[in-house]
């Protein structure tokens, strides 16, 4: 086998680790954020206090789960992330000893980063003269837009929504023992 199908296959393999981590983190967050909202509506609706507080207490120990995870998973997918970018930057380095029209995923970089908008992409990246600062560029090393939404808006999304869980819980608690007073 030649270098360029080995790095080929491990850059393949790596990206389907990140695909199948992402998928398991968000699989298991809205599973955890499901579980979350049913304590919550549980906290709004019982006149116990202890069944308040037991459904409170649940939900705490399955928020602290689920953000540890969410902690846990966010490092692990960046990681991941990170060795793809790796052998992304491989194949790179190694297509500038191709010739032009050989050179695949040099071709797909310049046209995600600099060519998307152009009407007649072909012609685009055929003049489009490739230096090494360039070349750098072309490997983002997760500021790509992609990246930022999947792995820092969406774990942000699901911290915010862990928060307004609590908030929701929280005041149901607070105005239960107001009311009583």
């Amino acid at each position: 086998m030649d270098k360029i199908s080995s790095l080929w296959q491990a850059a393949l393999y790596q990206d389907k680790l990140l695909q199948s981590y992402r998928s398991f983190h968000f699989s298991f967050q809205s599973i955890f954020i499901a579980i979350g909202t049913c304590l919550s509506i549980a906290v709004l609706f019982f006149d116990n206090p202890l069944q308040i507080w037991l459904s409170y207490c649940l939900l705490v120990a399955i928020c602290a789960h689920a953000w540890y995870l969410l902690v846990a998973m966010n490092k692990l997918i960046k990681a991941r992330a990170e060795d793809v970018d790796y052998f992304h930057l491989q194949i790179i380095e190694y297509e500038k000893t191709l010739p032009k029209q050989d050179q695949v995923l040099t071709d797909f970089k310049v046209y995600q980063k600099f060519g998307r908008d152009q009407l007649n992409i072909t012609e685009f990246t055929a003049d489009f003269k490739i230096t090494a600062a360039i070349r750098n560029q072309l490997i983002e090393k997760r500021t790509g837009h992609a990246r930022q939404l999947l792995d820092d808006r969406i774990n942000l999304g699901f911290q915010l929504v862990w928060l307004c869980i609590h908030i929701v819980a929280i005041t149901r608690i607070i105005s239960f023992y107001w009311i009583r007073m």
